[in-house]
Formats: C-alpha cells, structure tokens, sequence
C-alpha cells in the first residue's frame, strides 16, 4: 500500500464524520424543521452512532463535537432564533455529548478487541504452522536416532563377535606357546607372553564393559519395589572373593525400600563396591561404610571408604568414559564402571556425586526418587476392623 493510499485510509473516517453531520444538519432544517428549535440534538444521534461504528472512537469525537457546535452556533443563522434556550436544552446536550462518547468509546473498545482477536487468530495459525513444522522436525530426528540405534547395535553385534575372536585367538596361542614351548623360550619372552595375555583380558574387559553401557542407553528401567538390604547383603556375598586375605570392614545401615529395576541397581552396587574394595587395597584394615538418608525429597544412598581418595578438582572427571584418575599399573580397571553407574542412575531419574580427599578416602553418592510406600491391603483392613470395634465399645 503506498503512502497516498495510506493517507486516504487514515482520513477516511473523518471525512465521513464531517459528511454525515452535514446530513444530519440538512435534514433539520428542512425535511424536519416542524420539529422546531427543541431538542435538535437528537437528530445528530443516529449520524454520531454511525460514524463511531465506521471510524472508532476519535471519529465519534469529531462528529459528537460537530454535532454540539452546529446545534449551537450553526444552526440558529438559518432559522434566525437559538435552539439552546434554557437549562433543559443545555442539559440535553450533556446527556448527548456524553451518550455519544460512551457509545464511541465502546465501539472502540470492540474494534480493538476484534483487532486483538484477529492478532491472536493470525499468532495461533502461525504457531500451529510452527508446531507442525517441529513435529515433522521431530519425526526427522526420531527416525535419524532409530537409524542410529540400528546401526549401534549393529557395532555391537560387530564388536561382540568379530572382536572377541581374534582377541580369544591372541590369548589362547599365548597360552600354547607358554605352555607347551616354555623350555625352549627365554625367561623374557615368557614375560613379554604373559603380559601379552594380560593386556588381552584387559581388551576383553573393555569389550564388555562397552557392550553394557551402550545397552543401557537402550534398555528402559522396569521398576518395582526392591528391598535394598537384602540387595547388598547379595551383591558383598558375591564379592566375597575380592576380600580374601583382606581385613575388611562392612558397615551396613538398616536401608529403605526403593523403586528401581533390581538388575540395573545391583550393577550400580555392584560396580560402587568393587571400587570401594580396589581403592582400599593397600590400607590393612579397610572401612566400607554404605548408609542412605532423605534430602529434597530424594532417598540418597551413598558408599564411604577410607581408601585412596581422589583430588576434588578432578571430581568432574569421575564419571567420564575412560576416565581414570589413578595410574593402571597402581589400579586394575577400565574406566568405564563408574560411567555405567551414572547411566543406571540417569535412566532412573536420579543423580551421582563423589567427594573425597587424596589418600584419605572418597564417598560416592547416588540418588533416587523418593516414593512414599504404599499401605498394604491387610493392613488397611485390619485397621478398619480395629475402628469398628472402638466405635461399637462407644
């Protein structure tokens, strides 16, 4: 639209204010002058209500005003006497004036209104389109994931079989030759055999430590009621191993029931006290101390050490895939445990922490969402049955 059109849009509805009085005020004098000078104000109301409806309020300010002004002043030169004569007439034209600004003032208020509606029409029709386009986005990236599942588990397949065999292959001829060929080889070969066949099991270690934690990006926790006690007495009988020719002190706290998948928890109780035990290798006697507490309505279970500790401003590493802050030769391991607890605890909405100081031990720390248990049915029965019997000894 260009600027002249633009200025004939803005004047237009003043315009028509100003023809629609001059109507108004022809058709007073002459088809409706029987009406004398009395209460010529009424015959503006109809061109006033129009020009409010057609231009909003400031051009039923202009007509109201007009309509006032030649009642006034206009009129009287053509019929020779005044049309305001007394107080009634000045107060017919208040209520006039007043009327029409009401009346422009709502008319506004609706043009503005339906203004506002058609914004907000024109913004919901725009934010749909948005939508639909984040849908169809959306669906563009749940496909792209699903290829990239497919294509996971296809490396996981890859590494699971065509991995392994060569790394089987390396250890078992490592052991052919160191069992069958000994004599003939020198003390340093069967060094160099031997630690071939060590570094082989570690890449063994590695292989499955990989295939669990990318089957936990898959895998979706089932929870249930998990008795949390009992869990850990299961998973230290299991380590009972790791303690032989040790002096290992557990201490176990009395611990809550908890909503979790059993197998994935116990992999995170599992993995938090073999870490526990590994650190505390070199102390004579080792303090274990696995407790739980309630904080911001999660229940936060952690396990304490007094092993080698670690430097806080490498807490941040911890949980990192192949992140280690301890040298191999001093600590077997991987690198991947305690990344595989943070994907446990993650996928169960909770969260994971460590604290500790070099050579005085760590504590780790990991949350869950607190449930509040739920009343069992005998229980809820027999307490009803004990209300009955209080309400009929009343």
């Amino acid at each position: 639209m260009d600027s002249n059109r633009i200025a004939r849009f803005v004047w237009q509805p003043y315009v028509v204010a100003i023809s629609l009085i001059a109507a108004a005020a022809a058709l007073r004098l002459w088809p409706l002058q029987s009406l004398g000078v009395r209460q010529a104000w009424l015959t503006f109301s109809p061109a006033v209500m129009i020009i409010a409806l057609y231009g909003g309020f400031f051009a039923g300010l202009l007509g109201t005003l007009l309509a006032c002004l030649t009642v006034w002043l206009l009129l009287p030169v053509f019929v020779a006497q005044p049309f305001i004569r007394d107080a009634g007439d000045w107060l017919g034209m208040a209520v006039f004036f007043i009327t029409c600004m009401m009346i422009s003032g709502v008319v506004e208020a609706m043009h503005r209104a339906r203004a506002r509606a058609a914004q907000v029409k024109e913004q919901f029709e725009s934010a749909n389109k948005e939508l639909e386009s984040a849908n169809h986005e959306l669906e563009a990236v749940n496909k792209g994931l699903e290829a990239a599942n497919k294509e996971l588990e296809a490396f996981s397949y890859s590494v699971s079989h065509d991995l392994r065999a060569p790394l089987r292959a390396i250890d078992g001829f490592s052991r052919i030759l160191m069992e069958e060929y000994s004599p003939q080889l020198a003390p340093e070969a069967l060094s160099y055999l031997q630690l071939v066949r060590d570094n082989t099991r570690q890449m063994g270690n590695l292989v499955d430590d990989l295939l669990t934690f990318s089957r936990l990006s898959r895998q979706a926790p089932s929870k249930q009621p998990v008795k949390t006690t009992a869990l850990i007495r299961q998973t230290l009988d299991e380590l009972d191993g790791e303690t032989n020719g040790r002096q290992v002190e557990f201490k176990v706290a009395e611990m809550p029931e908890c909503q979790a998948d059993p197998n994935l928890l116990k992999q995170v109780w599992i993995n938090l006290l073999s870490n526990a035990l590994k650190y505390t290798r070199q102390r004579d006697l080792a303090h274990i101390e696995i407790g739980w507490k309630k904080e911001n309505g999660e229940q936060v279970f952690f396990v304490k050490d007094n092993g080698a500790g670690f430097d806080m401003r490498y807490a941040h590493k911890l949980f990192g895939i192949f992140q280690r802050l301890h040298r191999a030769e001093e600590y077997e391991g991987t690198g991947i445990g305690l990344a595989i607890v943070q994907r446990i605890v993650h996928r169960h909405g909770g969260r994971v922490w460590a604290e500790g100081q070099v050579d005085e031990g760590a504590t780790f720390y990991f949350s869950l969402p607190f449930v509040e248990p739920e009343t069992p049915p005998q229980v809820i029965e027999k307490v009803d049955e004990v209300a009955e019997r209080a309400q009929a000894l009343i």
